[in-house]
């Protein structure tokens, strides 16, 4: 169990008084120190009130200073595309506990773009700078602060629909976006009961008042696609647990959609048990009738872990049946052919393990990048060259000095 000291005084989460100690922290602002480390400075955090509950949060660019097994540690940001964004897409500000976040997709309607046209367009010229953060760069941010990219042994099985939506609203809860809060925006479905439909139906329209009230406003959704199916006229996306509404979709942006995400549907479709997720921007005629504007699709496995290729699905069911601790690294804003690393082990002793798999023919571009990298900090680093070699073992799970056995 962590602890945490408080002024004088070390408590840990199970303390029956856990809430009221936080509450008496947050009124007076005080910094709780994180006992993860037995020697060296111990890292400072803050207390935040999110959805009528305290919580305990990593200072900004903090994340590197915890133990690896310490439930506060992130990896270096340069690790993942969040080295890009943060503190420009990105801005924390701790006095006023909200987030800032610049995003580079319209939430009302302007200028016609091209039909099916996403912010995700593979040109780094274009879309690479890290000032304002794309679809995928947004719907990677929440799953991060989320903390639906850590895994640990005990999560085995416990990631339902329900727990992810909670997780991800939870996260939305303190960003500001235009100007908005960015809970205002966002409609994330929740479970679907036929024994609660009445409710869940009247829950669904109130989330969805800005589109009713208004046939200029779009909504950012996150949910998981059931299916693609023709229509009429286009096509239609048909999302799990909203089964009153189908988001149409002209021919060509159906088109558009396919070429520009059709290595997301083939492995959708070639990999059982894993699920496909879109964070798009919606809107609703003055008929009643929602439509798909723009969208990103991101493949995750079972457990709700996203995955790029056959080679990072085949890597998350390993660390998954080693039972090994990790955190998923995520793409944001990158183009697909700039080096990241694709899981931080953080069971490896006292230095964490970035992860890096390789495509065939990019080994040179990666060996660079994973040299830089793993120079900047106590750092080891593990690379599978996927053209060439089958999976290499994993890093041999070590208990380090600061982690209690």
């Amino acid at each position: 169990m962590p602890e945490y000291l408080f002024g004088n005084h070390v408590y840990s989460p199970d303390h029956e008084s856990w809430q009221r100690i936080l509450q008496k922290g947050y009124a007076t602002k005080l910094r709780p120190i994180c006992q993860c480390l037995v020697q060296g400075e111990r890292p400072a955090l803050y207390i935040a009130l999110a959805r009528g509950q305290y919580l305990l949060k990593r200072l900004p660019y903090s994340g590197p200073l915890h133990a690896p097994h310490c439930e506060h540690y992130e990896p270096p940001p340069e690790l993942s595309g969040l080295g890009q964004v943060n503190g420009s897409a990105i801005r924390e500000e701790l006095d006023t506990q909200t987030t800032t976040l610049a995003l580079d997709f319209a939430l009302t309607k302007g200028r016609s773009r091209q039909p099916g046209t996403t912010s995700e367009v593979e040109h780094e010229s274009v879309r690479s700078d890290g000032t304002k953060l794309t679809m995928r760069g947004l719907l990677h941010f929440l799953m991060d602060q989320a903390g639906l990219t850590r895994w640990t042994p005990a999560m085995l099985g416990k990631r339902s629909w329900f727990v992810v939506r909670r997780e991800l609203l939870n996260a939305a809860s303190s960003k500001t976006t235009k100007g908005q809060a960015l809970l205002d925006v966002l409609f994330i479905p929740e479970s679907f009961s036929i024994e609660r439909a009445d409710e869940i139906r009247n829950r669904q329209r109130e989330a969805l008042s800005r589109l009713i009230e208004s046939s200029s406003a779009r909504m950012v959704l996150i949910a998981e696609v059931k299916l693609l199916e023709e229509a009429r006229f286009g096509k239609t996306m048909v999302i799990k647990h909203l089964p009153d509404i189908k988001l149409m979709m002209t021919d060509d942006m159906a088109k558009h959609l396919i070429k520009r995400f059709g290595h997301q549907l083939q492995l959708w479709s070639q990999l059982e048990n894993t699920k496909l997720v879109t964070i798009a921007t919606i809107s609703r005629s003055s008929q009643g009738i929602y439509s798909l504007e723009s969208a990103c699709l991101l493949n995750v496995n079972d457990q709700w872990l996203p995955f790029e290729s056959m080679y990072e699905w085949e890597l998350m069911n390993k660390l998954h049946t080693a039972q090994r601790r990790f955190t998923r690294g995520l793409r944001y804003n990158l183009p697909s052919d700039k080096p990241l690393a694709c899981a931080v082990l953080q069971d490896t002793g006292d230095q964490s393990t970035a992860m890096f798999v390789v495509p065939q023919g990019q080994e040179g571009d990666y060996d660079k990048v994973i040299d830089e990298l793993t120079s900047q900090g106590p750092m080891q680093a593990w690379k599978w060259a996927t053209g060439n070699d089958p999976m290499p073992d994993l890093p041999q799970r070590m208990v380090g000095q600061h982690e209690r056995p």
